[in-house]
């Protein structure tokens, strides 16, 4: 090779790197059982992650606090919910009529950041081709908003089983949101309360006014 001449990628990065970072040379076949020995090291640390993901989903709500469970009900002595709601991202078109009808129906105003409902955008499908999707409250069984409350601001609808805040006994110290795992929990600045879906009593308005068909209301029996 001349001295003018471009090195090759292989030659560049050698002589780019210091000498205790340069590799011995290796014969393929002990490149392949390096190469096989990262990947389990590599499938290890995924295991590991994932099995302690599952410990922390299967643990008690993460802001549990035993001295200020609602009346003395522990996580599995709470009535499991008996309706929610099912969104479709693969109908939704982003409009946001659900957040618009939800927060005229609750207060009185076209104030989406205010909703119990919430439209996520992925401009850039990054999702599997998923541009737009309503995400609300999962009404979980054990619900940590619930159980996090030491106003007895949580209540539990009795048709539905919704887990609901009540306005007149909400103190806004935000226990609720900081215990929801899916952070569904919405914080009314000029009221200084908080709020989340309460299924509308069985007869959800996003449901009826989206023109998309892009959320299902589900009851159980």
């Amino acid at each position: 090779m001349s001295e003018n001449a471009t090195p090759t990628l292989p030659e560049a990065v050698e002589t780019r790197l210091p000498d205790e970072h340069r590799e011995e040379a290796q014969p393929p076949e002990k490149k392949l059982l390096l190469s096989r020995r990262r990947m389990l090291g590599f499938l290890g640390v995924q295991l590991a992650a994932g099995a302690l993901a599952v410990t922390n989903v299967m643990a008690a709500p993460k802001n549990f606090k035993p001295e200020c469970t609602n009346r003395g009900i522990t996580p599995a002595q709470l009535p499991n919910a008996r309706a929610w709601l099912v969104t479709d991202p693969t109908a939704c078109v982003g409009c946001r009529t659900c957040e618009i009808v939800c927060s005229l129906s609750h207060d009185d105003t076209c104030q989406p950041t205010i909703a119990r409902i919430h439209t996520l955008y992925d401009p850039l499908h990054s999702l599997n081709k998923l541009c737009a999707m309503t995400e609300a409250c999962k009404q979980c069984n054990m619900a940590d908003c619930y159980l996090a409350c030491q106003y007895d601001a949580l209540v539990l609808d009795k048709k539905t089983g919704a887990r609901i805040i009540d306005p007149k006994k909400c103190q806004g110290c935000g226990e609720c949101l900081a215990a929801c795992p899916w952070n569904m929990v919405v914080f009314n600045e000029a009221k200084n309360i908080y709020s989340k879906c309460d299924l509308c009593g069985g007869d959800p308005l996003c449901v009826k006014y989206c023109p998309a068909d892009a959320i299902k209301f589900v009851e159980l029996g």
